[in-house]
């Protein structure tokens, strides 16, 4: 499994990831109408234009050459917590779940925002969220749970962090 910074060529299948691996993960989280309305397209043009602004997303490419995970973070959008830096995404398809893709993921936009100058992290998991174990193997912090709503329902999310990027970086 590679891991490389993804280019404007990429946005089309970082939005089948997005748009698949939503489908799989949250099918039984969130709406159904809500799952099938979502559209690649859409989501190319809103990855192709976050690359266009200079944003960096991590792509995770198996032996055919296929990307089949991503992964990108920045500053925290929220400033009610005391976290600089934020995971904003990280989806895999279903069937390179397992394989490491995860890891390699997280640890990549950890380092990268560690070189941009942040020095923690926080991730929101949507409560339910089958891969939320995942973030275990880091040991995070729970920061907080809040609702939010996707597709006209309310649902909750927790909020784990990492107040060191330097001691999660040891995971990886």
């Amino acid at each position: 499994m590679e891991i490389r910074i993804a280019n404007l060529n990429d946005a089309a299948a970082i939005a089948e990831v997005h748009v698949n691996s939503w489908k799989t993960t949250y099918q039984s989280l969130v709406s159904e109408v809500f799952l099938n309305n979502l559209d690649v397209q859409v989501r190319e043009a809103r990855w192709r234009k976050s690359m266009e602004e200079g944003n960096k997303i991590f792509v995770a490419v198996n032996e055919q050459n296929r990307i089949v995970g991503f992964a990108n973070g920045g500053e925290n959008r929220s400033k009610k917590y005391h976290y600089d830096g934020e995971l904003y995404a990280i989806y895999i398809l279903e069937e390179a779940q397992g394989m490491g893709a995860g890891k390699h993921l997280i640890c990549h936009v950890a380092e990268q925002l560690k070189k941009d100058g942040f020095h923690s992290m926080v991730v929101w998991v949507l409560n339910g969220n089958p891969a939320s174990q995942f973030y275990q193997h880091f040991n995070p912090i729970r920061v907080a749970e809040e609702e939010t709503m996707i597709g006209g329902k309310v649902l909750r999310e927790t909020a784990f962090g990492w107040e060191d990027l330097t001691s999660l970086l040891t995971y990886c």
